[in-house]
């Protein structure tokens, strides 16, 4: 599977300091997954530095990552 990131990922992602093997080890080993809204995906996976949130669409053969983020440090998974 192919992974595509948009524009605003790729922001965020210098911003955030998530590097995209961050963003492949979410996809494709999550701790955690969710549903969001308009039929995408959330990944949740643990890392030293804390939790990252991957928010993406699944097509036929590639994810398309719309958001890296992490998530509240607090919050179990």
């Amino acid at each position: 599977m192919k992974i595509y990131l948009t524009k605003h990922t790729k922001e965020r992602m210098a911003l955030r300091k998530i590097t995209k093997d961050m963003i492949k080890s979410s996809i494709f080993a999550p701790d955690e997954v969710g549903y969001g809204y308009f039929g995408r995906s959330i990944a949740f996976k643990k890392f030293r530095n804390g939790v990252v949130k991957i928010i993406y669409l699944k097509e036929k053969d590639k994810h398309i990552i719309i958001s890296a983020i992490w998530h509240k440090k607090n919050k179990k998974l």
